[in-house]
């Protein structure tokens, strides 16, 4: 270290004005010194024995690729994008940041051998952002750095990210993107203070008017409660709760016991047994069989543990207002999802075992045979040019639906996915087999700590962010993104509602998260995740109960043989 200090200028001595070059001391001159660093920069503390260790991240942990090559000239054009950056010239630092990224992230494989390294570009790309006065942009290129940086931060540690050569600190960035998203949710409440309304409230002032054009929509909902029925009774209260909802409004609900798997002429791909993949993969199995099923308009997935506590909310109503805010006066209730969905999934059935070539041809077919027509306006235009790569999933189909597919909530962090509204479409097959084949062979997404939630940003944010940084680069008008802006640096297949909508958490857990909002009497859906991390199993218990019996009536369950233990 000292070596390094005493041969290299560091940003903080070029501009020390700035708050990049006051929290990161960045060595910039001394490449040959960066590429020993490189391949000598190591974790913290002795590596963990294998017995101790999950099977399927055995191969990540501690794994290091930053002294290859192609990181070592990865930095070397990060030196000259902070050239730039420290003559103020924030614009074409942005662009140059943007060229590193691209072709990096176009491969999962890749961008996630060095993930710090892509980190620290992400965090530099949103520093670019702020001083060019576009803190949304800023905020979604600071969420990218949470996704990159997290994986790094569980498979090697925080020691090893900080005291590597690239300019970025954990604790420094989660900082920095909790504070650029608590200001992006307070601008998206002034905006529309709706946001910060139950989802009742303002459903009704929507302009759906809180009543779905297609009432009487055929709507599953898919949940997976694998949780042992003596250490709590969570599960039997969530398959009571979703069943109840279900039945008031006509939906079909589907409760598993074990995460399902989804059986198709893809699976040989997977190279690792399905013990190797986390519990949460299990989410996009469950979604799939249900779409494969052709039998619903929607499809809800909700984590297990979460009940719902406005039970006069209809999902038709949360679908349609969703519809109507993307599409405005164009009108999508004549296109046929359903019956389009279950010609591709037929063919899809039929299609030759792990040939993941043919099955591309056939999703770019379904495209040419849609036309690009979406009913609602047309294709959006993006003011940049996102990355592409086919086999990844990253291409027309995506760029351009402007309809909603996907309806997700956004917590004080990123995307949210415990609660997702999925219609039936061939688009959304398409979504989740993308999803998917992100797990294919001996994939570092698969092992994620935020697993199926990385796929999804993956696919639904990171093109749409770097594009936009590429349209600003290149344009002397810089335009921000956001909820007034045209663009809002996400899919617009994807809407978003706000998190008091769709999952507030109880006190116990919003308090100590301080990302999630807290649930509020009156609220839509309570969800508990992260309980069991801030308290014991047995408070965990009283707050399933305690919430249940707000909405359900403890005298109709006294003799309910799976909750004797707890009443």
């Amino acid at each position: 270290a000292f070596v390094v200090r005493a041969q290299c200028a560091t940003l903080g001595e070029v501009v020390p004005g700035i708050w990049l070059m006051d929290r990161w001391r960045f060595p910039l001159l001394c490449v040959a010194i960066l590429a020993v660093s490189l391949r000598t920069s190591t974790g913290q503390g002795a590596p963990l024995p294998d017995s101790q260790v999950p099977p399927g991240l055995r191969q990540w942990i501690g794994r290091d690729n930053c002294g290859e090559p192609r990181w070592v000239a990865f930095h070397n054009g990060l030196a000259e994008v902070v050239g730039r950056f420290n003559r103020f010239e924030f614009g074409p630092a942005l662009g140059g940041l943007v060229a590193l990224l691209v072709p990096v992230v176009q491969d999962p494989h890749v961008a996630f051998d060095c993930s710090t390294a892509v980190s620290s570009a992400f965090g530099l790309a949103a520093q670019c952002a702020e001083q060019l006065q576009l803190p949304v942009l800023s905020a979604r290129l600071r969420q990218l750095v949470a996704i990159f940086g997290s994986f790094d931060y569980q498979m090697k540690g925080e020691e090893y990210i900080d005291q590597s050569p690239w300019p970025v600190r954990w604790m420094d960035s989660m900082d920095g993107i909790l504070r650029s998203m608590t200001m992006l949710k307070r601008h998206e409440v002034q905006v529309d203070p709706s946001r910060g309304f139950p989802v009742r409230q303002a459903l009704a002032q929507s302009s759906s008017g809180g009543s779905g054009s297609g009432g009487g929509k055929r709507i599953a909902i898919v949940s997976v409660c694998d949780y042992d029925a003596g250490a709590t009774p969570l599960a039997r209260l969530s398959q009571i709760n979703k069943q109840a909802y279900a039945q008031k409004h006509g939906y079909d609900v589907f409760v598993y016991e074990k995460s399902p798997y989804f059986e198709d002429p893809l699976a040989k791909l997977f190279v690792e047994p399905p013990s190797y993949r986390p519990a949460a993969w299990s989410k996009v199995d469950a979604i799939l069989l249900a779409l494969a099923e052709g039998k619903h308009d929607w499809v809800m997935w909700m984590d297990c543990d979460s009940f719902f506590m406005d039970p006069e909310v209809r999902l038709e109503d949360v679908a349609a207002a969703a519809e109507a805010e993307q599409c405005g006066a164009f009108n999508a209730a004549e296109k046929d999802d359903v019956t389009e969905l279950q010609g591709l999934v037929k063919r899809w059935m039929d299609g030759p075992a792990g040939d993941l070539g043919w099955f591309e041809d056939l999703l770019d077919a379904q495209l040419e045979r849609d036309g690009g027509s979406d009913g609602c306006g047309g294709p959006q235009e993006l003011f940049g040019e996102p990355p592409r790569n086919r086999t990844l999933g990253l291409g027309d189909w995506l760029f351009q639906q402007r309809r909603p597919h996907v309806i997700a909530s956004e917590d004080g962090l990123m995307l949210n996915t415990g609660i997702v509204l999925v219609r039936a479409s061939a688009w959304s097959w398409r979504f989740f087999q993308q999803v998917r084949w992100m797990t294919f062979g001996r994939s570092p997404v698969t092992q994620h700590p935020w697993w199926e939630q990385t796929a999804m940003v993956y696919l639904l944010q990171l093109p749409f962010t770097l594009a936009h940084a590429s349209g600003v680069a290149a344009s002397a008008a810089s335009q921000d993104i956001g909820p007034t802006a045209l663009h809002k640096g996400y899919a617009s297949a994807c809407f978003m509602f706000s998190q008091k909508h769709l999952n507030g958490y109880p006190p116990i857990v919003s308090s100590a998260l301080k990302t999630h909002t807290t649930f509020e009497t009156g609220d839509f859906i309570v969800s508990f995740s992260g309980c069991k991390v801030y308290s014991s199993q047995e408070v965990c218990n009283q707050l399933f109960l305690g919430y249940f019996f707000q909405v359900h009536d403890m005298r109709d369950f006294e003799s309910d043989p799976a909750l004797s233990l707890w009443l």
